[in-house]
């Protein structure tokens, strides 16, 4: 499914369950913060292949669009990836809260620059490996001062995870925690490459 140009294409996805297929989100240029306020799709839990946002202004987080978005399969993925947010200048968190599981393929978020509580979520949690993971050019984490739910009033309540030998509390927001959810059997993951990026960066250009 491909929504862009404007954000009254999002309508297409009231009654979407599950999403066979991919869910792209792209080139909303004109779009407001209040443009997004009205806007839920709860009914959704399931993408088979990847979610892509590219450049969509006025979009926040992505918690009030999908609270309830639990699983991206990646049957089919975008260069390798099962989710992609680049160049989302106005995103503050991802905000996927109800994410549990990213199936098959990594995830690439590069070139928002305002984005915080990256270094709060523990993708290990939602995928099996991360080391074809690719998080650049997002605002530093020194400027961000992410407090996870309770933390402020000295009662943490999210969990606690290590990640590069620190043990932090894991959250998507100051509203919500990330929930570990143990699954077994998952699929093993193909080797990714780099240079498949290159290629991608190329594809998004051409869309402009």
């Amino acid at each position: 499914m491909d929504i862009r140009n404007n954000v009254s294409e999002l309508k297409e996805l009231e009654d979407c369950v599950v999403i066979e297929g991919y869910l792209q989100i792209l080139l909303i240029s004109t779009a407001k913060v209040e443009d997004f306020r009205n806007l839920r799709f709860p009914k959704l839990t399931v993408i088979t292949d990847y979610l892509l946002l590219f450049r969509v202004s006025g979009l926040e987080s992505l918690s009030d669009l999908f609270p309830n978005l639990t699983v991206i399969r990646g049957r089919i993925l975008f260069y390798n990836y099962a989710l992609v947010i680049f160049e989302m200048t106005d995103l503050k968190e991802i905000g996927l809260y109800s994410l549990r599981n990213i199936t098959r393929g990594a995830i690439r978020i590069e070139k928002n620059s305002d984005l915080c509580y990256l270094s709060t979520v523990d993708w290990s949690l939602v995928l099996e490996a991360v080391y074809n993971n690719y998080i650049v050019g997002n605002k530093p984490p020194k400027d961000c001062g992410d407090m996870c739910p309770g933390t402020m009033e000295d009662k943490p309540i999210c969990q606690k995870t290590v990640i590069d030998n620190e043990f932090s509390y894991r959250c998507w927001s100051a509203e919500h925690c990330q929930k570990e959810v143990i699954s077994s059997d998952k699929p093993s993951r193909s080797e990714m490459h780099q240079g498949t990026w290159l290629r991608a960066r190329i594809m998004l250009k051409a869309i402009l």
